[in-house]
């Protein structure tokens, strides 16, 4: 796949600002530029990330009060208070905060986690009729229920009063629902709309908090031992690791680091992380907290992360990490029928999508394989899985930068039985039998919106730095800027003219390399690069991320390769 490296221009006169006004390398100041942070205040703040200063009111919500004080209401007369989540782990974290505070009240509310196989995604009437049958005179959604009108009437109508807290999509008509926290609606009152449905649950726990203690209530919950799932919902759901998703998260990742919570120290222990960071979360914990919604029954992921009994943390631990490789396992051949198709078709160059469907594929996965078909073709792909016993399918699409994805789709509308999403990914059922018609519709509208530029995967550099010049002062303004995500990105660099001393395949499909350095030589790491056409005795520019290797007790320098290309 041809890619387009894409240097970042040189901001010589603010980075030198910023050198004298804060106190920062040259380095540190260029990457702080190259991330919209060259004002001084806004690059302090940026790298203090602070609790007490950088997170805004939960009051600014334009519903929260309504909010709280129907919840605070709630818990004084008694009345039982409902949490809708959803399967991923957003809804999954969120769910589970909520939980964990009420229960700290006191009052752990009835919980509803939809099963991906059997309801599908969002709010669905079974999940409102089972919340309404367990005693909820208050439901809470998290992570959905931002357009579903008929569910949230249907709630009313059994008694419930519904606070919705979605991030997704925001419905034409005001929803009937008591209050709406969705900080991408428009007058919504809060001025960051990058919040994901576990964040948006942390605020509503911080406003009812606030509205509590001014009511003279004591013995509130800490939230901040709670930003442990704040952390995982929000790297997770690859939401803008900025402003106060950047504060969260940074002290979430200590939280994780830290936490003594049975869930969490299980979790951890199945996955080998003993250093926690954005990447251990979106690798490691976070899909094994996935492979219960995607292969079975997601309700076990969130009794992990409130169960307060170790041993039943760790039975929980294992059984998703099993479910885990079982997924992996499902994806991987998925993965390779898919590729399989794409390149026997042999068109792929010409063509401005992909759509493929296959009655052997786990619904639980297409997500997955749709985003790994991207990442090798650079196409926004719709990938569906079809039951035979229905005649349906149930697919996920993602999309590449510069395609709404969303509103492609919604000229196909017609087609679907029904789909929704955001402009980079999305979800829909549809008939078997008018899936080639998808497939050629969407294709029509894709030619008219797609620039040509668009379908040239583009690697973005920081700056170029020779191997080198990489020493321990090099990682520690890199570690600075953690945790890293859409909107700061881990920064990589380019270096021209590296000679190859060796190359060797490892695993099955790394490629692994020992780069000439100056007078030393650096270890390099190519994950999913085994074809990559270079040999001993080549001189290539490579793109890299510098890390820390760690191997029986000992820490060591050596490179992630991005790409690299002959020089």
């Amino acid at each position: 796949m041809r890619r387009r490296w894409r240097l970042e221009s040189e901001r010589v006169a603010e980075a030198e600002h910023l050198c004298e006004e804060i106190g920062v390398s040259p380095l540190l100041a260029r990457l702080l530029c190259n991330r919209g942070q060259a004002e001084p205040a806004a690059a302090q703040a940026f790298l203090d990330a602070r609790l007490s200063q950088h997170l805004r009111s939960p009051m600014l919500f334009r519903d929260m009060g309504a909010a709280c004080e129907r919840l605070a209401a709630a818990l004084r007369d008694g009345e039982c208070i409902g949490v809708h989540g959803d399967y991923d782990v957003d809804g999954i974290s969120g769910s589970a905060l909520l939980y964990r505070f009420f229960r700290e009240l006191g009052r752990p509310p009835v919980l509803h986690i939809p099963h991906r196989l059997k309801e599908g995604y969002g709010l669905k009437e079974h999940g409102v009729r089972s919340l309404a049958g367990q005693g909820a005179r208050v439901m809470i959604t998290v992570d959905c229920g931002g357009v579903n009108h008929a569910e949230i009437e249907l709630a009313k109508q059994l008694g419930m009063d519904v606070i919705v807290c979605d991030h997704h999509q925001v419905s034409d008509t005001p929803l009937p629902a008591h209050a709406v926290l969705n900080p991408i609606e428009k007058g919504a009152g809060f001025p960051f709309a990058g919040l994901c449905g576990a964040g948006l649950a942390f605020y509503l726990a911080a406003g009812l908090r606030m509205t509590l203690r001014e009511s003279g209530a004591e013995r509130l919950p800490e939230l901040k031992r709670m930003l442990d799932l704040v952390a995982l919902g929000t790297i997770a759901d690859v939401v803008p690791v900025v402003e106060e998703n950047r504060v969260l998260v940074k002290h979430g990742l200590r939280e994780i680091e830290n936490s003594s919570n049975p869930g969490m120290v299980a979790l951890k222990s199945v996955c080998g992380v003993s250093r926690v960071s954005s990447g251990s979360i979106g690798f490691r914990l976070a899909p094994r907290l996935n492979a219960g919604g995607r292969l079975d029954d997601a309700r076990r992921s969130v009794d992990l992360l409130v169960t307060e009994d170790r041993a039943e943390a760790e039975r929980l631990a294992v059984v998703l990490d099993e479910e885990n490789q079982a997924r992996q396992r499902i994806e991987r051949q998925a993965v390779d029928e898919a590729v399989a198709e794409v390149e026997a078709r042999g068109d792929v160059e010409g063509r401005r999508g992909i759509v493929l469907a296959s009655a052997d594929w786990h619904p639980g996965v297409v997500g997955i394989v749709a985003s790994r078909i991207v990442d090798r073709f650079h196409r926004p792909a719709v990938m569906i899985a079809l039951d035979e016993t229905t005649g349906s399918g149930r697919g996920s699409a993602r999309s590449i930068a510069g395609v709404n994805l969303y509103a492609a789709l919604s000229e196909c509308e017609e087609l679907m039985i029904g789909f929704g999403g955001h402009p980079m990914a999305a979800g829909m059922t549809i008939a078997a039998d008018r899936v080639d018609e998808l497939a050629a519709r969407l294709e029509e509208v894709l030619a008219r919106v797609t620039p040509d530029e668009a379908l040239v995967a583009e690697r973005r550099v920081d700056l170029e730095l020779a191997l080198d010049q990489v020493d321990e002062q090099t990682l520690a303004d890199i570690d600075r800027l953690e945790p890293f995500g859409p909107a700061n990105p881990q920064p990589t660099f380019l270096a021209r003219s590296v000679p190859v001393h060796s190359r060797k395949v490892v695993g099955s499909s790394h490629l692994k390399l020992l780069l000439g350095a100056g007078k030393r030589t650096l270890p390099a790491i190519g994950f999913g690069m085994a074809d990559a056409e270079v040999a001993a005795g080549d001189t290539v520019d490579v793109l890299y991320r510098p890390t820390l290797s760690e191997w029986g007790g000992r820490t060591s320098l050596e490179v992630e390769l991005r790409d690299l290309r002959r020089s």
